[in-house]
């Protein structure tokens, strides 16, 4: 893979390679997943010293196979000051795409949507239904998202503007209150649905934030093959940490 024109990115993750240089995987507007050699990247004075998540960049990349070489990384904007809290909602979208997606799989609509989360997450600490808009998104982006429209049992249509309960699960899809749940299905009033499968610009109701959280939690670890995601763990253990002295995140992200 080789390219001259550059393209929009953010970086993903990172790791030492050799004495001085960084592995970097990027997300990119054009190319999707994108996994860069920095040389040098470790030293102070290097110009891609400051390859980091959280911060947009434009960047030029050369050679071919698995790990081109990154030649330019040019700042489009400041890395904002983020606190533990925006760091590990980064952390988690950042690893749904590691985990999720391939190299060289192009998501130029996700990329939108991964800058509109970045976007978010700085200026609204504390809320959470911009993680689950990304969610569901990435879902779709990939092809995967549950249908929503129907109950997966008998096909009544879902309105959102009734006063009733409907469950999720897995791979299946949403099933009407005419079909009893099961233990292992998250129950949540049509309206959050049909929030999920609206625009999702503005956020949801609060007293939904934790069965939305919990439908699309399933669903994901479902694709993750049952694997848990460091990021949530990192969660969990930081909200059990403030949860006596804090009110964030109004039960949102809360295990």
């Amino acid at each position: 893979m080789t390219t001259e024109a550059g393209d929009r990115a953010w970086v993903l993750h990172r790791y030492p390679y050799g004495d001085t240089s960084l592995v970097v995987e990027l997300f990119t507007q054009t190319q999707g997943r994108l996994g860069v050699l920095a040389k040098g990247a470790r030293r102070t004075r290097s110009p891609l010293a400051r390859v980091e998540a959280g911060r947009p960049l434009w960047v030029r990349w050369l050679g071919r196979g698995e790990l081109p070489v990154l030649a330019q990384a040019e700042e489009l904007g400041p890395a904002l000051p983020l606190d533990a809290l925006q760091n590990l909602s980064l952390f988690y979208i950042n690893e749904l795409l590691l985990r999720l997606t391939q190299r060289g799989d192009p998501f130029p609509a996700l990329f939108a949507v991964y800058e509109e989360t970045v976007s978010v997450l700085r200026d609204e600490p504390g809320e959470g239904w911009y993680l689950r808009r990304f969610e569901r998104r990435l879902l779709e982006n990939l092809g995967w998202a549950a249908d929503l429209e129907r109950c997966a049992e008998c096909g009544r249509s879902l309105d959102p503007t009734l006063s009733e309960q409907w469950s999720c699960q897995a791979a299946r899809g949403v099933l009407c209150p005419a079909h009893a749940p099961d233990a292992a299905m998250v129950t949540l009033e049509a309206a959050a649905l049909g929030w999920l499968r609206g625009a999702m610009q503005t956020r949801n109701a609060r007293a939904w934030g934790s069965s939305l959280r919990r439908c699309l939690e399933q669903e994901l670890q479902f694709h993750l093959g049952g694997r848990p995601l460091e990021s949530r763990r990192l969660l969990a253990a930081y909200l059990r940490r403030i949860r006596p002295t804090s009110t964030i995140w109004r039960g949102e992200h809360s295990k």
